[in-house]
């Protein structure tokens, strides 16, 4: 694939779910190329700690593609011979110290005041995230999409879509997500990651200084949600015991593998940002599609996309039953919703390191068959 190009789409304004409207700016990459009826657009969504680099590199030297390289690229899953790929970055980005991360959030200066939003920029929701996509959408000169879709976060922007914008598109599949965020995974792992880091002194409401970020608070939250993206086996085989060498400590010590544990995710967050953090938190806890609805089966109702849904076996976050209660209810109603379970020891994770297990049947959805595929 030829090296990846960072583009920015600016609204002057946009109308929040919240109901408040502020200027947006976010990044994007494409794939492929758009054929001249416009005709071959997917759009591809990123996880909740991801960003729009879903393919490729963009230079020789970077060590590691994109998020989804294993799907997206010539003559695989995601053809980018037939289909132009799009991925944008969300609002809030949890990646701002990345360098080729275009993002509006907390961080971003207030044109009404000159100073930087902190806590008082708007909450925003993957409702609003399609809406902007829409409009990034709509600038190419697309009018229909052959698919959203998307892991995790990205899924709960691909099923805003189906509801919202059914007109648009021709297929939804969301990869380890669901209608609806669970409330244990909102409240374990959510909610418990922004009382880590709001707790943090250095947090100061939010108004900390470059150089003075609440790390303590941010690590202690990436852990919690670190903590559930992977199954129990992956961690005892990532961080292992060694019962011979492993000596008890006369003073408070932790055990080595604790120590190893910390050091990975410390790595992990030198590109993140702890307000960003707790906004794309939120936006996950909000996320609830029979939101402005009478019930789940009527805003699932709307959506005349066919429908994928791939969860984990061993999926801590989204379990399964998630997945298949869109699709029995969508099908119960009339709709088209298929159901394809993968089974991989890397929990919520598989749906971006296990992509061979699912590239397949999500091919085969994406050209209009269906075989292998449950109903």
């Amino acid at each position: 694939m030829e090296h990846i190009k960072k583009q920015a789409f600016s609204l002057e304004s946009y109308r929040l779910e919240c109901g408040e409207s502020i200027p947006v700016t976010i990044g994007f990459e494409t794939y492929g190329k758009l054929n001249a009826e416009k005709s071959n657009a997917v759009l591809v969504c990123h996880f909740f700690s991801a960003t729009s680099h879903a393919a490729g590199k963009y230079s020789p030297e970077d060590t590691e593609p994109g998020w989804w390289d294993g799907l997206i690229g010539p003559d695989k899953a995601i053809d980018t011979n037939e289909y132009f790929v799009i991925c944008s970055d969300t609002l809030c980005n949890i990646q701002l110290k990345n360098p080729h991360v275009i993002t509006t959030g907390p961080s971003t200066v207030n044109p009404k005041t000159g100073e930087k939003y902190g806590l008082s920029f708007p909450s925003f929701t993957y409702r609003d995230m399609a809406g902007i996509q829409r409009e990034l959408i709509r600038s190419l000169g697309i009018e229909r999409l052959v698919a959203v879709l998307g892991p995790s976060a990205g899924g709960m922007q691909a099923l805003n879509w189906a509801v919202h914008y059914p007109e648009m598109m021709d297929a939804c599949i969301a990869v380890i997500s669901g209608a609806q965020t669970p409330v244990l995974t909102s409240l374990a792992y959510l909610q418990s990651a922004i009382d880590a880091i709001t707790l943090d002194p250095k947090w100061k409401n939010g108004q900390y200084a470059t150089g003075e970020e609440p790390e303590d608070g941010l690590r202690l939250g990436l852990q919690l949600m670190h903590l559930a993206a992977f199954h129990y086996g992956w961690y005892d085989e990532t961080f292992p015991r060694h019962a011979k060498h492993d000596v008890i400590s006369t003073y408070d010590k932790a055990p080595p593998f604790t120590e190893k544990f910390k050091k990975a995710v410390s790595e992990r967050m030198a590109l993140y940002d702890a307000n960003h953090y707790i906004y794309t938190a939120r936006a996950a806890m909000m996320h609830d599609i029979a939101r402005g609805f009478a019930s789940l089966e009527e805003a699932l109702g709307r959506i005349q996309a066919r429908v994928l849904m791939i969860p984990c076996t061993s999926d801590l976050l989204f379990p399964p039953q998630y997945s298949r209660h869109v699709v029995e209810i969508m099908n119960r109603q009339g709709g088209c919703a298929s159901y394809y379970e993968i089974d991989s020891p890397h929990g919520h994770m598989a749906g971006v390191l296990d992509t061979h297990l699912f590239a397949e049947p999500l091919a085969a959805f994406l050209g209009g068959k269906e075989g292998g595929i449950i109903g």
